[in-house]
C-alpha cells in the first residue's frame, strides 16, 4: 500500500524517481520509490498554465526542486523524471503537442527541456495512463493484470493497464474516448462535470456548477440524488463498452467527480451487467480510487522505477 515515509533508507527500495501530476490548474510533485512510498511530501503549485511560457516552465521546475528538497533524498539517488501531463502528446519525443488544457505549452518539447535543465531521464505519459498505472501498481487495482483507470473531472480520462504497463496503442492514443459518441454527446461531455451540470439543468432549467449539485446531493437533496443516479446509469454504458473491449478485472474512478461516488456507484455496479458478457459481470469490480490526488503522481514515478510483472 501506498505510504509516506521521509527518511532516506528507510524502505528497501533503493530506486526514486520525481513524479509530476501536470494539469492546467495545479500541478504537484514528489519522490516516489519503486515499491510507491512517497519521500517526504507531495508539493502542489499552480502550473501558470494560461500565462507566459517561460513562467509556466519555470513554475514546473521549481514545483520539482522543492519535492528533492522536502523529501531529504540526494539527487544522485533519483533515476529520473516521470511526467503526467494533460494530452495530446508525443511521449517518445517529450512533446506537447496542440493541448487545449496548457496554451503555455503548446507544442512544447518539455521532456527535452527537463532532460537538460536536471541532467535525469525524462519519461511522459498522459495524466489518464499515469492515475491507471498508480492504481494498478500501488492502490485499488493492485496485483490485477488487466486495469483500467477512468477520470472524471472536467472531461473523462481513460487509461488502460495490462501487466503493469501501460497500453500506449500504434500513436500514443489508447483509451482517448473524449470525441467518441455516447448518450446525447461523447464520453468528455457525459462523464464528466459537465456532464452532471447539463443533466441538472435539463431537471430544473437552472444553472449549478457539479461541486455545487454535489453539495446539495449531500444534504438530501431529492433532485440532486436523481441527478447522480442518472449519472450513475450513464457511466454505466459508457464503462460497459470500455470493459466489452478490454476485458478488465477492475475499472478504478478517479478524477474531482469521484468524490462524489456515494451517490452514484452502486447504481453503475448495478447496471453494468446489463452491458458485458455474464462471465465478465461475475468477475469484473468497480472501485474507486484509494490513492486519490497520490495516483497520478505516483504512476509518473512509476514509468522509471517500479517493479512489475511480465
Amino acid at each position: 500500500m501506498l505510504g509516506s515515509d521521509a527518511r532516506p533508507g528507510s524502505s528497501d527500495a533503493s530506486r526514486m524517481a520525481v513524479g509530476v501530476d501536470l494539469g492546467g490548474t495545479r500541478t504537484r510533485a514528489a519522490i516516489i520509490d519503486e515499491i510507491g512510498t512517497v519521500r517526504g511530501r507531495i508539493i502542489e503549485s499552480p502550473t501558470y498554465a494560461t500565462g507566459p511560457r517561460e513562467a509556466c516552465f519555470e513554475r514546473i521546475v521549481e514545483t520539482i526542486e522543492s519535492a528533492v528538497s522536502e523529501s531529504g533524498v540526494s539527487r544522485q539517488q533519483i533515476c529520473g523524471i516521470g511526467i503526467g501531463t494533460t494530452g495530446p502528446l508525443d511521449p517518445a519525443r517529450g512533446l506537447l503537442l496542440d493541448t487545449e488544457t496548457l496554451p503555455a505549452l503548446r507544442n512544447f518539447a518539455l521532456g527535452r527541456e527537463l532532460g537538460e535543465r536536471f541532467g535525469l531521464a525524462i519519461a511522459m505519459t498522459n495524466d489518464a495512463n499515469a492515475f491507471a498505472l498508480g492504481e494498478a501498481l500501488f492502490g485499488a487495482a493492485r496485483g490485477e493484470r488487466i486495469v483500467l483507470g477512468v477520470t472524471l473531472g472536467t472531461g473523462c480520462g481513460v487509461g488502460i493497464v495490462i501487466e503493469g504497463r501501460i497500453l500506449d496503442g500504434a500513436t500514443a492514443n489508447a483509451g482517448e474516448m473524449y470525441r467518441a459518441p455516447l448518450e446525447d454527446g461523447t464520453f468528455d461531455t457525459v462523464l464528466s462535470g459537465v456532464g452532471i451540470e447539463s443533466l441538472f439543468a435539463a431537471r430544473t432549467g437552472e444553472r449549478a456548477q457539479a461541486f455545487e449539485i454535489a453539495s446539495r446531493a449531500e444534504r438530501g437533496d431529492p433532485i440532486a440524488r436523481e441527478i447522480f443516479a442518472v449519472f450513475g446509469e450513464r457511466l454505466a454504458r459508457g464503462l460497459g463498452i470500455l470493459a466489452a473491449v478490454i476485458d478488465p478485472a477492475v475499472i478504478v474512478l478517479g478524477g474531482s467527480v469521484s468524490r462524489s461516488a456515494p451517490y452514484f456507484l452502486e447504481r453503475a455496479r448495478l447496471a453494468l451487467p446489463e452491458f458485458i458478457a455474464p462471465s465478465a459481470a461475475e468477475r469484473l469490480r468497480l472501485e474507486v480510487s484509494t490513492l486519490g490526488d497520490v495516483a497520478g503522481v505516483a504512476g509518473a514515478a512509476a514509468l522509471l522505477v517500479a517493479r512489475r510483472t511480465g
